[in-house]
């Protein structure tokens, strides 16, 4: 992400004119040990109420901030949550034993080819009509 030096401003000890261009990278501050132990692990409680008023407001940023914020922010965090519950409660995902993960940092964060998991029935409660 980029954007421009409105004014002339120092940060730390960097001094920035008026006009810069600064630029950014999500998948850096996002994984800073400093805000997040272990950066690399899967740890969902580090977004609880008490681990976010722990950090700065832009250590996780994933629809940008400020004037620029996604309009899309609330649903689409609406939806993920949603379509998580409604599969969870029925199915586990295990990842391919083969898969390797690799990363393709464009735009937005992606699998670079994919993710491949197996579909596992949680329980009967979910398995559909009975023949």
């Amino acid at each position: 992400m980029g954007r421009e030096v409105l004014q002339d401003v120092s940060i730390g000890p960097y001094r920035l004119r008026k006009g810069t261009m600064v630029f950014f990278s999500q998948y850096i501050v996002q994984r800073d040990p400093k805000w997040f132990p272990e950066p690399e692990r899967f740890r969902p409680e580090r977004f609880t109420a008490e681990a976010k008023a722990g950090r700065p407001r832009f250590s996780y940023f994933p629809f940008g901030g400020g004037g620029r914020q996604c309009i899309g922010e609330s649903f689409a965090w609406m939806e993920a949550i949603l379509a998580l519950a409604t599969i969870a409660q029925c199915w586990r995902l295990e990842v391919a034993p083969s898969q390797k993960i690799e990363l393709q940092p464009k735009i937005t964060l992606r699998p670079k080819n994919g993710i491949r998991v197996k579909v596992v029935p949680r329980g009967d409660h979910c398995a559909g009509p009975k023949e």
